[in-house]
């Protein structure tokens, strides 16, 4: 198929996850507004048509136009924090009123990776109307040249009607920025900082010869051409070692003790929790329980590897002894009662060798209530003799578990054949 065929194919059709000047979509729209034709730029191709602006909440029909040329302009723009221009300008002015000029390459390095630990948000894709509502905002409010709303500010200030220009709000505008500026003066405080480190040569950076990312950038290439790819697509290296050499038994998982807490958090630590990981903690309010071990919330809270305390409470596939089928909708538990149905589930499946999508889909919360032993503000430990007097019977359930798995997966994909021999037959007709 050649490039002309190919994008003449697109006209019946939108393609996934990206969008085309070619596609039904865009042609819909283009009649629709009777216009000539639509110009599209790289960022809209790379969205996908059902896309919506950050910033103004706008799908893609909504955000669309007709020009002086009476085309439909289809334009998206990369909206970007301007700290690294600063940082640069303000290295380059310091580094020329030196008596003698020490910095080099690697200083110039130095103060482009600072820059970006000083942005405000992340490089993000809005619309050609908000990221022009960014500049004339910044006009109405007298805010630094080197200043940029982020998505969010933006939204604030906007007055917004589908297919046109958006007004602004000068007095919301003007109260975004009397918010955001004291804290802007401390990041060019700071860029201004790390501007004259760098300008001295008295920065800390150390580059390597060969990056961790080089070698990884490099595997993948060959990866791709060794053939590996076609085995695992996302973890392609699996497919050249053993991860676990050293395979310990498949109980071992619940045959070592977990320590007792000594300690439970502080209400600021709590605080702390709900502000930065406070993602479980905040969606459910004081008087939730974990339906397997009865604990509240607080009690679920716990140290981890990586932060002083943590709150996880998760959804999985458990098994419902009454319907005898997997519930794939089961209630919520802590992370705890999770992690030992999981662990028991992997372990039924390494002796089993039952293929099954979800481990925790062997065990019934009911079951996993009966081996776990409980303790505030601490991961669970097991009762390993019920565990091995209930392993005959979860084994056999793994296994039926397996076939009836197995029965749907093979109705599914005959499902979808006939709806793909369907969708060929009507397209045939249809030419």
């Amino acid at each position: 198929m050649t490039e002309s065929e190919f994008t003449d194919s697109l006209k019946g059709r939108n393609l996934e996850g990206i969008d085309s000047e070619f596609t039904l979509s865009t042609q819909t729209l283009v009649r629709t507004f009777e216009a000539e034709g639509a110009h599209l730029n790289r960022w809209w191709v790379m969205t996908p048509f059902t896309w919506q602006c950050p910033c103004c909440q706008r799908s893609k029909e909504q955000i669309v136009r007709l020009n002086k040329n009476r085309y439909l302009t289809c334009q998206l723009h990369e909206h970007h924090d301007h700290m690294k221009d600063v940082v640069k300008e303000l290295f380059e002015n310091f580094s020329i009123k030196q008596n003698i000029i020490v910095a080099d390459e690697l200083s110039e390095k130095f103060a482009i990776k600072t820059a970006f630990s000083l942005s405000a948000y992340d490089n993000t894709v809005v619309c050609f109307d908000c990221n022009k509502a960014d500049a004339d905002a910044k006009k109405i409010v007298k805010a630094h040249k080197y200043f940029s709303f982020s998505p969010k500010q933006i939204s604030e200030f906007l007055i917004v009607t589908p297919n046109e220009e958006h007004k602004i709000d000068p007095s919301k505008a003007h109260n975004v920025w009397k918010e955001a500026k004291p804290i802007f003066e401390i990041r060019l405080q700071m860029a201004e900082n790390f501007a004259r480190i760098a300008a001295e040569k008295k920065d800390w950076y150390q580059p390597s010869e060969n990056t961790a990312r080089n070698i990884e950038r490099r595997a993948r290439w060959q990866f791709e051409r060794n053939g590996v790819t076609k085995f695992n697509k996302y973890e392609p290296e699996r497919v050249l070692y053993t991860p676990e050499p050293f395979k310990g038994k498949n109980s071992s998982w619940r045959e070592k003790f977990n320590p007792q807490s000594r300690t439970k958090p502080t209400s600021k630590q709590l605080e702390h929790l709900a502000s930065t990981r406070g993602k479980y903690w905040n969606r459910y309010d004081t008087s939730w329980r974990c339906p397997c071990c009865n604990r509240d919330k607080l009690s679920c809270v716990r140290p981890s590897k990586k932060n002083p305390w943590i709150l996880e409470i998760k959804s999985g596939s458990m098994f419902d002894i009454a319907d005898f089928e997997v519930n794939h909708h089961a209630e919520p538990v802590c992370a705890d009662c999770l992690d030992s149905a999981l662990n028991l589930g992997r372990e039924v499946i390494k002796e089993t060798g039952a293929e099954i999508s979800f481990p925790s889909s062997v065990i019934s919360l009911e079951e996993l209530k009966e081996f776990i032993i409980i303790r505030p503000h601490s991961k669970h430990n097991h009762v390993n003799e019920k565990i091995n007097a209930m392993m005959p019977l979860l084994m056999e359930r793994a296994k039926k578990v397996a076939v009836i798995e197995k029965a749907k997966h093979e109705a599914q994909l005959e499902e979808n054949r006939k709806i793909w021999e369907e969708l060929q037959r009507l397209r045939g007709n249809a030419v």
